[in-house]
């Protein structure tokens, strides 16, 4: 009987140590899956290593137009701006973009026409100095955040494209901006237009 009782002591602390081995063993198994599922994860997720083209002058352009009397257009171009624009190496479709201009760079044809529209009744440089533009591309448009006139908004842009490089315009409605001056001489509509080179082609290996 004693030595029924040692025996089954010894098989029951056998299998005590066997279960007490296999739940470690358990337990990094299942870390390993979980680091491999989380490895898995992050190369679907993380993009492949975005390129970067700068936009400035003078291989780039942003221009503005109003429409006098709400259809005679007044053009205009900023001389001062800055921004880049991110895009994967293999579709340069898929970008995010930022652009910021100085408001008093305003250039246009009549000094006259250029003081009103950057004056304290339209643009009013003087207290809102900057424009800025954060977006990304959808399609055939970018899409983003206007920030003119101190306030900001959603704007898309139609986007072309070309060989000579990529033409962005879009138009707003001046009032949601709280541009609400000189109704006759601006019309309630502004065009901005963005002209940039196209991203350099994909070396080949």
């Amino acid at each position: 009987m004693r030595q029924l009782r040692h025996s089954g002591q010894t098989t029951d602390a056998a299998a005590g140590e066997a279960t007490a081995t296999e739940k470690p063993h358990a337990e990094t198994m299942r870390i390993v899956i979980m680091l491999r599922f989380v490895i898995l994860l992050l190369l679907l997720v993380v993009p492949a290593q975005a390129e970067q083209t700068g936009l400035s002058p003078p291989t780039s352009r942003v221009e503005l137009r109003t429409f006098g009397l709400g259809f005679f257009p007044l053009d205009g171009k900023f001389t001062r701006f800055h921004g880049w624009m991110r895009y994967e190496p293999l579709n340069s479709t898929v970008c995010q973009v930022m652009l910021g201009v100085e408001a008093s760079s305003l250039v246009m044809g009549s000094d006259l026409v250029q003081a009103r529209i950057t004056g304290p009744d339209f643009m009013d440089a003087a207290r809102f100095p900057g424009l800025t533009f954060n977006g990304g591309c959808q399609g055939d448009t970018i899409a983003g955040n206007l920030t003119l006139h101190g306030e900001t908004h959603p704007f898309v842009l139609d986007v072309e494209r070309s060989v000579r490089g990529i033409v962005a315009t879009g138009h707003l409605k001046r009032a949601e901006w709280g541009i609400i001056g000189h109704p006759l001489m601006g019309g309630s509509t502004i065009r901005i237009r963005v002209e940039f080179p196209n991203p350099p082609p994909e070396p080949h290996t």
